[in-house]
């Protein structure tokens, strides 16, 4: 018998007609590894509360091991056997403290005491917050959270654990991490489905399920859609065009480029090796940019006299004067040039988010000074409200400040306040809508609380992008998000840079990071380095912060060890493959 059955699953929300999951077959066996990946919207995070019963078919069935869920006795079956991390960690995270979190439902199930005990420990363990398990589960950062909230589903041992978007806003190490936990789960006979947008993250898996308006189009290996089975599930028509969208893991899209046969989780070494043995290798140093510049990025635009933000041994602790005081920042001088676009990059916890709440006015710091666009925002002469008209600052869950009934409407809430009516208002709306890829016509009359968590964040962040303000403060804009919609994200705010907005951005992306004209790195919230993405990524990277060199760095690198240095320092995969080309 199957572990999991759906057999002809339709759903809608109560509040919408629009079908989000529609007439869904499928089979799932115990043991199994699934990625599940399609645009926002196309009904991934539906599907997952489906399994764990919190959503019920309105017509078809859902069955774990052969009860549905359509009774009472197979929606406790469904909640037993299967474990779901939120999209959200906010969402599922209800005491006060780390460990008494990953105690509630352990506690709940009416364990021994002894028994309780050791599943938080290995739970916390697993996910690397064993030293946090006394603090406020509040004052962890968004990242932390996401793995607290994977930490108490753990505690569950659930035989199935659903992971929507998991990794989304974890740094590289953590993510890596956390990925590991997902092969043992497997190893240990449990049922992994990961709904993700990262396709490298996907083709870990053994089976890949990609959704497109509610409806499976793809169901196969994910060497049939990034690998060497490519060519061939093309030629047989099982490739539409919404998995096609996807795009490919990094490996597979430099392979691609330079007319290579994709292949999936290849590492960098073993695709510089194949890169080598091309027979157009030949004299391959001699024919690469000798400047050492990526074609693909563009030059700083502001003198070093002009800054937008000043930062002079900023420090910041919460709960400060208490004794749960915690330091957030520790003596952080950063001058952040005007017009430019800055990468803040770290572990979770870092200290990334708080000084972009520095910059904004949100937070205030403890000693040392936050300069605004010549403004001291510690004067209390000025009103702030100035400052973060000319520098709103989308927050890490944007989706959380959404409070309009009507999606428009909360997209304009921001250009009203600065007087905007009429035709123009509406034009910045259609915009900010449009470079988001929410559409304006489709969804400028929907109600925020039907969209999807994906949808959500794009809205939110159009909110900000409206605002057209002087700076830009993204926390993590592009988490969560599809990777055509992402590219949308990175494209308006490189746009937006480059005609003189200043953008400063926190990401875990070392890609994106790489597309910036300056990148910080924090640790243990210090600043412990800055400069030019080059000069960060290849000369003065060091493995102790937690991060990765983007993969095209990691290429060079690997081509340079191999005895073929090829004369340039490209970033990203365009400009690498341009370069070999």
């Amino acid at each position: 018998m199957p572990f999991i059955e759906l057999d002809h699953v339709f759903f809608s929300y109560p509040e919408s007609p629009r079908l989000v999951l529609d007439n869904l077959c499928l089979t799932i066996q115990a043991g199994e590894y699934i990625a599940v990946v399609g645009a926002n919207g196309s009904g991934k995070s539906s599907l997952l509360r489906m399994l764990n019963a919190l959503r019920v078919p309105v017509s078809g069935e859902l069955r774990i091991d052969g009860k549905a869920s359509s009774c009472e006795e197979g929606r406790r079956a469904a909640r037993s056997a299967v474990g779901l991390v939120f999209q959200s960690p906010a969402d599922q995270i209800v005491s006060s403290s780390v460990e008494e979190d990953v105690a509630f439902g352990p506690e709940n199930l009416g364990l021994p005491r002894a028994e309780i005990v050791a599943r938080v420990d290995s739970a916390l363990a697993a996910v690397g917050l064993a030293g946090e398990r006394r603090r406020a589960s509040h004052f962890l950062s968004a990242g932390q959270q996401q793995r607290l909230a994977v930490a108490g589903v753990l505690a569950m041992n659930a035989r199935c654990i659903a992971f929507d978007e998991a990794t989304a806003m974890l740094d590289p190490e953590a993510r890596e991490m956390v990925l590991r936990l997902m092969d043992g789960l497997v190893g240990s006979g449990k049922t992994v489905i990961h709904a993700t947008h990262d396709m490298s993250e996907a083709s870990l898996a053994s089976r890949l399920l990609v959704l497109d308006a509610g409806a499976i189009v793809f169901d196969g290996s994910p060497e049939e859609l990034f690998g060497e089975g490519r060519r061939a599930a093309r030629s047989a028509g099982r490739i539409s065009e919404a998995a096609e969208a996807l795009g490919l893991p990094d490996c597979a899209a430099l392979a691609v480029a330079l007319g290579l046969e994709p292949r999936i989780r290849e590492s960098a070494a073993s695709l510089a090796a194949r890169i080598i043995a091309r027979p157009s290798a030949t004299g391959l140093a001699l024919r690469t940019d000798p400047t050492g510049h990526d074609a693909a990025r563009r030059p700083a635009r502001a003198s070093p006299e002009a800054y937008a933000f000043e930062l002079k041994g900023a420090s910041h602790s919460y709960l400060r004067g208490t004794a749960n005081e915690t330091p957030s920042l520790r003596g952080i001088d950063l001058d952040l040039p005007l017009g430019s676009m800055v990468a803040f990059v770290g572990r979770t916890g870092s200290g990334k988010s708080t000084a972009l709440q520095l910059l904004d006015g949100l937070v205030a710091a403890s000693s040392g000074k936050v300069s605004a666009f010549g403004l001291d925002l510690a004067d209390p002469r000025i009103d702030l409200r100035a400052p973060r008209m000319r520098a709103p600052l989308s927050v890490q869950r944007p989706e959380s400040a959404l409070f309009e009934l009507y999606a428009g409407d909360d997209v304009a809430f921001g250009p009203r306040n600065l007087g905007l009516s009429g035709k123009v208002l509406v034009e910045r709306v259609r915009h900010a809508m449009e470079e988001t890829g929410l559409g304006y016509l489709e969804f400028r009359d929907r109600q925020t609380r039907t969209l999807s968590g994906g949808e959500k964040r794009r809205l939110a962040l159009a909110g900000v992008l409206a605002m057209d303000g002087d700076a830009l403060l993204l926390d993590e804009p592009t988490s969560s998000l599809d990777p055509a919609t992402k590219r949308s994200i990175l494209d308006f705010v490189g746009g937006a840079s480059r005609r003189g907005a200043t953008v400063v951005m926190a990401t875990h992306s070392m890609e994106e990071a790489a597309e910036a004209d300056l990148v910080a790195v924090f640790a243990e919230g210090r600043l412990v380095a800055s400069g030019h993405p080059e000069s960060i990524f290849f000369d003065r990277f060091d493995p102790a912060w937690g991060l990765r060199r983007p993969f095209a760095c990691e290429v060079v690198l690997a081509l340079e060890d191999l005895g073929f240095p090829i004369g340039a320092r490209p970033l990203s995969i365009p400009a690498l493959a341009a370069a070999l080309s």
